[in-house]
C-alpha cells in the first residue's frame, strides 16, 4: 500500500483527559484570526463580559495553548463563540491575543461575518447578509457581500460609537523625549502620535525600531493618563499605541499610513479596525474629515489597507461621538485540529 493510502487511515488518537479542539483559520489583510470551533472547554457566565472575565481567570491556561506556540505565535488572535445574551445578536464573541483579551477587533470581525455565513450560523440572502456580532464592546452589524452562487465576500461594518478622549497631550517617553499625543477610543483606548517625532520613517524604520518607539509611548501614556468610558469602565486603559504618517493627513484625498503595536510588542500585520475607527473619530474632532468622506488606511509596512467614514455623529452620555462604517475583505487558510496530550508537560511557550 502506498503512503498516501496509508495517511487515508491515520488520525491522532486521543486519550481521556486530553484537549483536543478544532478551530478555522482565517486572516484580514494578513492579521490573523483563529476561531475556535470545538473541544475548549465551556465559557460560563451571565453576560459576555461575564464570560471574558471567566476565560481569563479559569481558563487563561487553555486560552494560551490556543494562542501561543507550539500551536500558534506570539501575534496570534482567536476568537472564542459563546452564546449572546442579546437577543437581536446572532452570536457572540471573546477577542483574545497571548497576554489578554480585547474589547473589540475590526479585522477579526470582517473575517466572523463570513465565518457566520459560511458554517451555517446566519442564513445567506443576496446581495449582501447582515450578521449582526456582540462584541465585549456592544453590538457589531456587519454587512457581508453574498452572490447567487452562495460565495461570500468582503465584509463591512458600522462600529459601537468612537469618541476622542483627549488631544494635544504631551508626555516624557523615555530615550524620547517629549511626544504630542492623542487618545481616543475606537473599540480599545489608544495613543496616537506622529511617528515623526521618535526620529523615525515608516519607509526607512525597521519594525524593531517601530516597536521599541510604540510600546515607549503605551508605558508613557499609561502611566500620565487614566482614559474613561462613560459606559465601559473595564475598558478604561491605554492597550496600545498607533503611529502615523501625519504629512498628507490635511489633504482631502490623502492616504492615511499608520501602524500599531499592542500587547507585548504584538505588531498589527492588517489595516488595523478599531485603529481605523478611532482614527476616523480623531480627523473629526479636528475638523479634517467630514461625514459619509470616505478615507483609505494603509498598514505602514505590510500596505494592507482598509476603507472607512464616518456614518454620523452620535454620543455616549454626554460624550461626543461618531459612528463609522469600515469596509474589508477576509480569506480562509484552513480548518485545524489541535491537541494536547496529559503527559505533555508543556502546555504552551511564551517567548519575549
Amino acid at each position: 500500500m502506498s503512503l498516501d493510502k496509508r495517511l487515508e487511515h491515520c488520525g491522532m488518537t486521543k486519550h481521556e483527559n486530553d484537549l483536543l479542539f478544532k478551530t478555522v483559520e482565517m486572516h484580514t489583510g494578513g492579521g490573523p484570526v483563529r476561531i475556535v470551533l470545538s473541544g475548549f472547554p465551556e465559557i460560563v457566565g451571565d453576560t459576555l463580559l461575564d464570560k471574558r472575565q471567566y476565560l481569563l481567570e479559569h481558563l487563561d491556561q487553555a486560552r494560551r495553548m490556543v494562542l501561543l506556540e507550539p500551536r500558534g505565535h506570539n501575534s496570534m488572535y482567536a476568537v472564542f463563540l459563546v452564546k449572546p445574551d442579546m437577543p437581536e445578536a446572532d452570536l457572540a464573541v471573546i477577542f483574545s491575543y497571548g497576554e489578554y483579551c480585547g474589547y473589540m477587533c475590526g479585522y477579526a470581525t470582517i473575517a466572523l461575518g463570513r465565518f457566520a455565513i459560511d458554517y451555517g450560523l446566519v442564513k445567506g440572502v443576496s446581495p449582501e447578509t447582515t450578521v449582526k456580532i456582540q462584541c465585549p464592546c456592544g453590538l457589531v452589524t456587519t454587512k457581508v457581500e453574498y452572490d447567487n452562487n452562495g460565495k461570500t465576500g468582503a465584509t463591512r461594518f458600522e462600529s459601537i460609537p468612537c469618541f476622542v478622549f483627549a488631544t494635544n497631550l504631551k508626555v516624557d517617553v523615555e530615550e524620547y523625549g517629549q511626544v504630542q499625543y492623542d487618545i481616543v477610543f475606537g473599540g480599545n483606548f489608544y495613543a496616537y502620535a506622529d511617528i515623526s517625532q521618535f526620529g523615525i520613517n515608516f519607509d526607512t524604520a525597521s519594525i524593531k525600531e517601530i516597536i521599541q518607539a510604540s510600546m515607549a509611548l503605551t508605558r508613557a501614556a499609561a502611566l500620565s493618563v487614566k482614559p474613561c468610558h462613560p459606559d465601559l469602565t473595564s475598558a478604561s486603559y491605554i492597550g496600545a499605541s498607533v503611529l502615523y504618517d501625519s504629512t498628507r493627513m490635511e489633504c482631502v484625498d490623502a492616504v492615511l499610513k499608520f501602524i500599531l503595536v499592542y500587547g507585548d510588542c504584538h505588531v498589527e500585520r492588517s489595516g488595523c479596525g478599531t485603529g481605523c475607527c478611532g482614527f476616523l473619530a480623531l480627523l473629526h474632532r479636528k475638523e479634517l474629515i467630514k461625514v459619509n468622506e470616505w478615507k483609505r488606511f494603509v498598514n505602514g509596512k505590510t500596505r494592507s489597507q482598509f476603507t472607512a467614514r464616518v456614518v454620523k455623529q452620535v454620543a455616549v452620555k454626554d460624550t461626543p461621538a461618531v459612528i463609522t462604517e469600515l469596509s474589508g475583505k477576509s480569506f480562509y487558510t484552513g480548518e485545524c485540529t489541535f491537541l494536547h496530550e496529559t503527559s505533555d508537560p508543556l502546555h504552551f511557550l511564551e517567548i519575549k
